[in-house]
């Protein structure tokens, strides 16, 4: 889907860069049947494939919406890491909740029940935007809460 005429070393280096491709290697390789929704697969899983098959379609341009919602968070720090290696080199359009996974973002766009609220970097945002200070706090804090540290 993402290259159709992508070799068989192709495909490979795309899972290996998604961390699937070990997974595959202990079923049937390339071979190995996806059911119906690919209910065969975890959700980290079926996230991980559709990064895999974004990557083989190499556009100049990727939007990934929500890319690492509902997926467990080893999942999530290694799509992160891809898509952040991929921006390196691309034009990446993040959308994303968990600020967190902008940070590094050269621009962040603040929204607010559909109205821009602000733009800039973390560092920026933080400092001249309320709305995204909020935000940014108030996660820091459920994390922080989640991992068990209490300020």
């Amino acid at each position: 889907m993402g290259c159709p005429n992508a070799t068989d070393a192709q495909l490979w280096d795309a899972l290996e860069r998604v961390n699937l491709a070990d997974f595959l290697r202990g079923e049937q390789g390339l071979d190995t049947p996806l059911m119906e929704k690919a209910s065969n697969l975890s959700g980290g899983q079926c996230q991980r494939l559709a990064l895999a098959r974004a990557l083989l379609h190499d556009t100049p341009v990727y939007i990934f919406d929500e890319a690492t919602s509902n997926i467990d968070v080893e999942s999530e720090n290694d799509m992160m890491r891809e898509i952040h290696a991929l921006a390196k080199t691309k034009t990446v359009i993040l959308i994303s909740h968990r600020l967190a996974n902008v940070v590094g973002a050269d621009k962040i766009y603040v929204l607010e029940q559909g109205n821009l609220m602000g733009s800039g970097t973390q560092e920026s945002l933080l400092r001249e935007n309320a709305v995204y200070a909020n935000l940014w706090n108030t996660q820091q804090t459920l994390e922080r809460y989640g991992k068990g540290v209490i300020e």
